[in-house]
């Protein structure tokens, strides 16, 4: 769930977020980093859940480490596929009906983060800052096609997060002993 928050957030900030009143170096870095501080918080997540899961059937004749990796993986894939969907839906919430509400957050927020971009221009002597334009047209809402690569960075997503999840289950396996089970020592 907490995924799913996480993605709510990153993708509808124009809902929360007054440009007019945040600071403008602040709106600059949410618009920067929103989208690899989500994805890190997905894999974060995942790798978490991975840790956490603890193998609920244990079954004759399988080791302890490949029920790890199966609950790893399925757990950590269990959180991408919930951040994947949220994605989705709000790439279709964006595209669709909340378009004019992300387009109006796009316009107000663009000059501030222009204004502070020349600011660091200036003092790192760059001689070509951002333009309000390039700005504005990197912020506006998705369109409906954008759903195709958005469901392709999802199974992408789920596929990855999955294989770390089911890295950190494997490497649970070496260190652990089966409940009930004998150490490696004895």
């Amino acid at each position: 769930m907490i995924a799913v928050v996480v993605a709510l957030v990153a993708d509808l900030r124009f809902l929360f977020v007054a440009p007019s009143t945040i600071s403008p170096w602040v709106l600059a870095v949410i618009e920067t980093y929103r989208s690899s501080l989500a994805l890190t918080a997905c894999l974060f997540l995942g790798l978490l859940a991975a840790l956490r899961v603890r193998p609920t059937r244990l079954d004759p004749g399988v080791p302890y480490r490949s029920l790890l990796l199966r609950d790893g993986a399925l757990a950590a894939t269990v959180v991408a596929v919930m951040f994947g969907v949220t994605v989705f839906l709000t790439t279709a919430l964006q595209a669709t009906l909340l378009a004019d509400e992300a387009r109006t957050y796009a316009t107000e927020a663009a000059p501030r983060i222009v204004s502070y971009l020349d600011v660091l221009a200036r003092r790192n002597d760059d001689p070509q800052p951002a333009t309000v334009a390039e700005v504005e047209s990197g912020l506006q809402p998705p369109v409906l096609r954008d759903l195709g690569r958005s469901m392709y960075n999802f199974v992408l997503r789920a596929v990855l997060v999955g294989t770390a999840g089911g890295l950190v289950g494997v490497l649970r396996g070496r260190s652990s002993n089966p409940p009930g089970g004998k150490s490696r020592r004895e």
